[in-house]
């Protein structure tokens, strides 16, 4: 069994001409960037994580608790991950104002203790700054304020883990740089896990302690998100702005070479 707090990640995945191929472990309660262009496998990758794609072959291991195992033939559907879910649209409720959009995520609660057990609706609207929008409408709020509303209803599910999928890509640079900000408190304050894809250099630099640099569907480098951003040819102005988070990780890359690389951070 691996020790708690793990994410492990051995798995491939073929959709049409596209194969992923990806073996990752994740030790730390820190965000984690999944780095690379438009159609590397980011998606796909937390995709399978999440549950919503069913790998071909391999294994996804969270804390001691088999979510994947082709070979056994175990696949939990996504509401048994005990996972929170960010997408780059918010995919809000349309219905239903902010409040009850946020006390959704909390019909969906693992019914053992577990990652922000103690996380009441007032924490989420506290941390994120949304106490002025609760009776809001979701037609009624900005890119930016969608999205703090979308991530404060993942983790009123009491996440093990969070995945973020280019929640920032369609905000302009003002509300991006204020999202942000939310987005790094949220490891320390409620001690959960982030795997946040992006193809931004910033969003890398500022929010993630370490990165996984991913193209063709493959891991090309996992450790300091400055080290791999220099390895993937970002520009250099970016890598001279102050220091990215700093933080322990630790991956073993696969790769179809068959000696396989390991990496650690």
């Amino acid at each position: 069994m691996l020790p708690d707090n793990m994410l492990s990640v051995t798995l491939s995945k073929r959709l049409g001409d596209f194969s992923l191929h990806m073996e990752f472990r994740l030790a730390e309660r820190s965000v984690c960037a999944l780095f690379g262009p438009s159609g590397s496998g980011k998606s796909t990758l937390i995709n399978c994580i999440a549950g919503l794609l069913k790998p071909d072959a391999g294994r996804i291991e969270c804390d001691g608790d088999i979510w994947f195992d082709a070979e056994q033939g175990i696949h939990l559907p996504p509401e048994r991950r005990e996972i929170g879910y960010v997408f780059q649209d918010g995919r809000l409720f349309p219905h239903l104002r902010v409040r009850e959009n946020l006390l959704f995520g909390q019909r969906f609660r693992p019914g053992r203790p577990g990652n922000g057990a103690d996380l009441s609706l007032e924490d989420a609207v506290e941390l994120l700054g949304i106490a002025h929008l609760l009776r809001r409408m979701p037609a009624t709020l900005s890119g930016g304020e969608k999205q703090r509303v979308a991530i404060g209803r993942a983790l009123l599910r009491r996440p093990r883990l969070l995945l973020m999928d280019e929640p920032l890509a369609a905000l302009d640079p003002s509300r991006r740089a204020e999202l942000m900000e939310y987005i790094a408190r949220i490891p320390d304050a409620w001690n959960v896990p982030i795997l946040h894809v992006t193809h931004s250099v910033e969003e890398a630099l500022r929010l993630a302690p370490s990165t996984l640099l991913i193209r063709n569907g493959r891991a090309e480098a996992f450790g300091p998100t400055r080290d791999v951003l220099q390895k993937a040819g970002a520009p250099s102005p970016f890598l001279h702005h102050p220091s990215s988070p700093t933080g322990d990780c630790h991956a073993s890359i696969r790769t179809e070479n068959p000696h396989a690389h390991r990496l650690s951070a």
